[in-house]
């Protein structure tokens, strides 16, 4: 059977639980009786109930003692350790404790030696030169610093002397009447700060004239001085004198400055005028507490972005070039460098579990191509940038990205990197601008980089405007984009996962001891595919494939079997083609319609360990050419094909070969004899003449007559077309060829109709249904 806990207090203990202030009433049999100090309810608690509140957090013992009757509380108030007192009035206390305790090892010395256990200790006693140098040995010993017979010679000093009799047998009175859970060195300390005149000595008026200017001038946004405050208070002052002199009173005298920011530090804490002067946003982020808690457990899980602009001023010239150039472009350039000088952005990607940099850009226009590098960077490897730049550390390796907080800063939140995050599978959480409790960890980065780095480089502008008046960084600005990329690298690779650091969940312990601990532990995030990576991180082109695959950015190819037969298929179809400009070795094509998504391998080998910035600058590189070397061969192109043009006419006239060519005049000529069109004459139905397989029917075709009517054609024949001569007759059936002719004779061409009379029509169908009448 579980033991059910009875705990013993004294009545009136005082009991806090949630917003209740209890006090113990009476103990009895079904538990604890407790009445409310605020509304006289009275209740009572099972023993069982009240261990389980004891054991939570909601319940709280406040004193065991509903009077104060022990000598801390009674001396002190509600102080009752040594440790809730200021540090001068502890020292006296520690050092009343070792002479009470010295002159208390005294007394029993001084028992045994005399064989009287009941001896008590007196101010003569005290007062002996071997009692007193005994004393003072033994606490200087417990003390821990000398403690003197007399004081020094020399005036004012801070040496411990010891007491008289009459002073030390006081103290040593309340030594003995401590309890045994009672602060001894709360006890005996002194109170000698109370002491002194304790009077306003300011008037209350004027104190509510001080405190008036401060309401009315001091406690502005606009961050008035105390001196403003002053001079509106010296207004007050004197306008209610004048009223006091009417009423034959003393005038106030007007107190200093100093005697007012006094008055304003009684009435404010410094958080509290902070807030009045500087705002809540401003005082939330200097007094603000921080956060101490585990934000993530697993590299890549959470990572934090920002941007800030270095502190220093870069130069515009191209180390590298300048030896190539003339004395004349040298000086130009110079003209311009001074002209151009820039600060640039450094963008940054933090790892907050084990607060391992994962990606660094630089940047003059910190805009969502920048941040997308940087994306890409944080999920790719970075050896290359190690080898580069002769880093002897390990970055962090390619991991994929979980959750990815950045603030409100137009370059890191808009469109184009919102649905890249999401589409490569990661969350996006956009936090408040200008709060770094809300991303502590990168904002730290940009300090230690600050203060480490960015001061020691030349062309140092300092933290604020005007901190480095002696310095002029723009002169000093000699650093190139390139050089400071490559000491930023080394710093982020070398030096930053190297330094100890301190903060929530690091212990001292350095990032990249702490990567390589969670990588064994937990693991690394998971990483993006390739594919997906390339098609919402990379650059998108598109194209209309050929027999040579893809061609993208003026001359890197790529290309594959089977994507070569699947084109076949879509011959007029454009792709799409993704590249990562940090890695050309490969490209994701997808094609409209078809479901597959290819991977097409580089086929410029030359390019493989190269990225897309590079690429372009060989090729311009190649492309680029001296002035004088581009006029010598446009010189030799133009001669040759001169000579070879009159050449070609010279062999033409010799052999007397035709023209093949035509001038313009004889072109339009040409093309008005063909836009003037031509027709075509139909040919007429020959008359007596049916269609075929019309011949059979009975009385139905044209051409085809009954013997009656036919006998009665016979009889006059002058009306019948068949009695005409021969020559006539066999020149109306010649079937006529169809004529080409102009549109202007094509209407006198025409054979006018001739009117046959309705006895000699052929008869043919009716036209509506029924019988011919």
């Amino acid at each position: 059977m579980k033991l059910e806990p009875k705990y013993r207090f004294e009545n009136g203990t005082g009991i806090a639980f949630g917003n209740q202030n209890l006090v113990l009433h009476a103990m009895n049999e079904q538990g604890y009786e407790f009445a409310d100090s605020e509304t006289g309810e009275v209740s009572v608690t099972s023993f069982s109930k009240f261990a389980k509140l004891l054991q939570s957090r909601q319940m709280r013992v406040t004193d065991t003692s509903g009077l104060a009757s022990s000598v801390v509380e009674l001396r002190l108030g509600s102080l009752k350790i040594a440790e809730q007192l200021a540090a001068p009035q502890r020292e006296n206390g520690e050092f009343h404790f070792a002479i009470c305790s010295a002159a208390a090892a005294l007394r029993t010395h001084l028992r045994h030696e005399r064989g009287n256990p009941s001896l008590q200790m007196t101010e003569p006693l005290l007062n002996l030169a071997g009692n007193r140098q005994f004393i003072c040995n033994l606490a200087s010993d417990i003390f821990g610093k000398k403690v003197r017979l007399s004081p020094a010679r020399g005036g004012n000093n801070s040496d411990w002397v010891l007491y008289k009799g009459r002073t030390l047998l006081k103290y040593l009175k309340l030594f003995d009447a401590l309890g045994v859970d009672e602060d001894a060195i709360a006890a005996l300390s002194t109170r000698e700060h109370l002491k002194g005149n304790r009077i306003p000595r300011i008037d209350i008026k004027l104190l509510e004239l001080m405190t008036r200017a401060w309401e009315e001038i001091g406690l502005d946004l606009k961050c008035t001085a105390p001196a403003n405050v002053h001079r509106h208070l010296t207004t007050l002052v004197h306008e209610l004198n004048k009223i006091r002199k009417t009423n034959e009173l003393r005038p106030l005298i007007v107190p200093s400055q100093k005697t007012l920011k006094a008055h304003r530090d009684n009435l404010l804490s410094p958080t509290e005028y902070l807030v009045a002067t500087k705002g809540e946003k401003h005082a939330r982020n200097k007094r603000g507490r921080g956060s101490t808690d585990f934000r993530a457990l697993m590299p890549g899980e959470l990572v934090e972005i920002d941007e800030c602009k270095l502190s220093t001023v870069s130069s515009a010239k191209e180390i590298g070039l300048w030896a190539s150039l003339t004395d004349k472009q040298k000086q130009r350039l110079e003209e311009i460098d001074k002209e151009i000088r820039d600060r640039l952005t450094l963008l940054v990607m933090i790892d907050v579990a084990s607060r391992m940099p994962l990606a660094w850009i630089l940047s003059d226009q910190p805009k969502a191509e920048a941040t997308l590098a940087l994306l890409r960077m944080a999920t790719r490897d970075k050896t290359k940038e190690k080898i580069k730049f002769g880093c002897s550390g390990n970055p962090a390796p390619a991991m994929g990205l979980g959750n990815i907080k950045s603030d409100n800063g137009t370059g890191l939140r808009n469109e184009a990197v919102i649905s890249s995050a999401v589409g490569v599978g990661s969350a996006y959480t956009a936090v408040k601008t200008y709060s770094p409790i809300d991303k502590t960890y990168v904002e730290r980065v940009f300090g230690t980089c600050e203060s480490v780095l960015i001061k020691l480089l030349h062309g140092y502008t300092g933290r604020k405007a005007g901190e480095l008046p002696g310095y002029d960084a723009k002169a000093n600005g000699v650093l190139s984009t390139e050089e400071l990329y490559d000491i930023l690298t080394r710093f982020f690779i070398d030096e930053y996962p190297s330094m100890r650091h301190h903060g929530v969940g690091m212990g001292g312990r350095r990032p990249v001891e702490v990567l390589k601990e969670l990588n064994n532990t937990r693991g690394l995030f998971r990483p993006i595919c390739e594919d997906l990576r390339r098609r919402h991180l990379g650059w998108k082109r598109e194209v209309k494939p050929n027999d040579e695959g893809v061609r993208v950015f003026g001359g890197i190819y790529y290309n594959s079997d089977e994507f070569q037969r699947e084109i076949d298929k879509h011959p007029k179809e454009r792709v799409s083609v993704f590249v990562d400009p940090d890695d050309v070795s490969e490209a994701t094509v997808t094609i409209p319609g078809v479901e597959q998504v290819f991977r097409l391998p580089l086929q410029v080998t030359a390019f493989r360990d190269m990225t897309l910035p590079e690429v372009l600058d060989l090729v311009q590189a190649y492309r680029r050419e001296h002035p004088n070397v581009t006029e010598i061969h446009e010189d030799r192109l133009a001669t040759v094909r001169r000579e070879r043009h009159t050449q070609l006419l010279q062999i033409g006239v010799e052999n007397k070969l035709p023209r093949s060519y035509s001038t313009f005049e004889e072109v339009i000529a040409k093309a008005d004899v063909v836009f003037a069109g031509s027709r075509v004459v139909p040919n007429p139905e020959p008359t007596g003449s049916v269609r075929p397989g019309e011949i059979g029917p009975g009385v139905s075709g044209p051409g085809v007559l009954s013997l009656r009517e036919a006998a009665q054609d016979q009889g006059n024949p002058d009306d019948h077309p068949t009695s005409a001569s021969p020559e006539v007759s066999r020149a109306e059936a010649e079937v006529p060829r169809p004529v080409v002719t102009d549109d202007r004779s094509s209407d006198d061409a025409r054979n006018p109709k001739r009117s046959v009379p309705n006895k000699h029509r052929p008869l043919g169908r009716p036209k509506t249904k029924g019988s011919f009448k």
